[in-house]
């Protein structure tokens, strides 16, 4: 049977980008040939959304008996974020195969390798007109089509389809319950159709070869989640910051009289980073909302459950409500503070007055 193999790499390079400013730097870019989604645009997608996507080179990667050629390709997306896929298409793809790719993990690290040199490439090429932002997490995820034929594959190869998902090399041990478990956000548009989808990985079971548009809402749910973890880390440090900050000022001798316009300033910087983060959540949801095919939409729902995309979002929204609560009890501790500020101006000219009175001598 025919099938395909993709290792998928998600990072965040840069804060929110113009795709169209994109497409004209990268043109001047020679080492790479350039796709435009225009020419194939996924039915129920709206071409606005899409992220601009490279074809890179080929790469070999071979271990043991086992030699694979892998396409690379580059999607790059407005909120700033950038994925890697690593295609290997097999002509002849066995559960043999599929599983020395998956549990030898040499094939990982190296597919996880051309993926960094490609976004490498693909960075150097853009930071002479973006700034490049470096960052730590990023995310993988694995997809598995075959073009399978037996109407009964699925039933007899349950426990392996979820050791593939799983990364569960022992999946021959693995109970019932959770094997129906982890089987269980499938779709099956078709009667023998199959897609089930999972935190590390996608399995699929299709008489069709095309399904580059389970590959695109697959691909815009990671980096929802890859977005979402880098905004929750910021958020938390911001509110560390502030928090610090707040405390040192609380601390000072000279708190009244010296800190007043420092907490103005540190109000407005909570502000400043509350639109500039909002915005970008905004940029992120705006790119699901262009799902409008009900099919499309039932695809980034299995996956929007597998990852917890909700929760996440919800966290994140509880975060910012705390900083807000925050900033907002800094500007009441400003006003308060001000008033405090001129009762004491008050008394101190009244105390003045009096002394005054007691030395007639005195002349202003």
């Amino acid at each position: 049977m025919e099938g395909e193999i993709i290792y998928t790499y998600f990072y965040d390079f840069a804060d929110k980008i113009n795709l169209n400013e994109v497409k004209t730097y990268l043109r001047k870019a020679e080492e790479f040939s350039f796709f435009e989604y225009g020419k194939a645009v996924p039915e129920g997608l709206n071409p606005f959304e899409l992220p601009v996507l490279l074809n890179g080179e080929k790469k070999e990667v071979k271990f043991d008996s086992v030699s694979l050629t892998v396409n690379l390709q580059c999607l790059i997306y407005s909120v700033g974020a950038m994925a890697i896929r690593v295609r290997t298409k097999l002509p002849d793809i066995t559960q043999q195969l599929i599983n020395k790719i998956t549990f030898d993990k040499r094939f990982e690290k190296r597919f996880k390798e051309v993926a960094d040199e490609l976004k490498n490439k693909v960075e150097k090429s853009l930071s002479k007109y973006i700034v490049v932002k470096e960052r730590k997490i990023f995310e993988m995820y694995r997809q598995y089509f075959l073009e399978q034929t037996q109407k009964d594959f699925f039933e007899k190869n349950k426990s392996w389809i979820a050791g593939i998902l799983l990364d569960e090399q022992n999946y021959k041990e693995l109970s019932e319950d959770y094997v129906n478990s982890t089987l269980k956000r499938d779709i099956r548009y078709y009667q023998y159709d199959y897609f089930v989808f999972d935190w590390d990985a996608m399995f699929a079971l299709s008489f069709s070869s095309n399904y580059e548009n389970e590959i695109t809402v697959c691909d815009t749910a990671n980096i929802q989640l890859l977005e979402y973890r880098i905004y929750q880390e910021e958020v938390d440090k911001m509110i560390d910051y502030v928090n610090d900050r707040f405390l040192g000022m609380r601390k000072s001798p000279l708190y009244a009289l010296v800190t007043r316009r420092a907490m103005i300033r540190l109000s407005k910087e909570i502000s400043d980073f509350y639109t500039e983060y909002k915005d970008l959540i905004g940029g992120v949801n705006k790119i699901v909302m262009s799902f409008g095919e009900w099919y499309l939409s039932k695809v980034y729902s299995a996956l929007s459950d597998s990852f917890r995309l909700t929760d996440l979002e919800k966290r994140l929204q509880s975060t910012f409500d705390m900083l807000v609560n925050i900033r907002n009890f800094i500007q009441d501790q400003v006003s308060e503070d001000t008033s405090s500020f001129l009762e004491w101006i008050v008394i101190i000219l009244f105390l003045i007055e009096i002394i005054l009175l007691f030395l007639p001598s005195f002349k202003i």
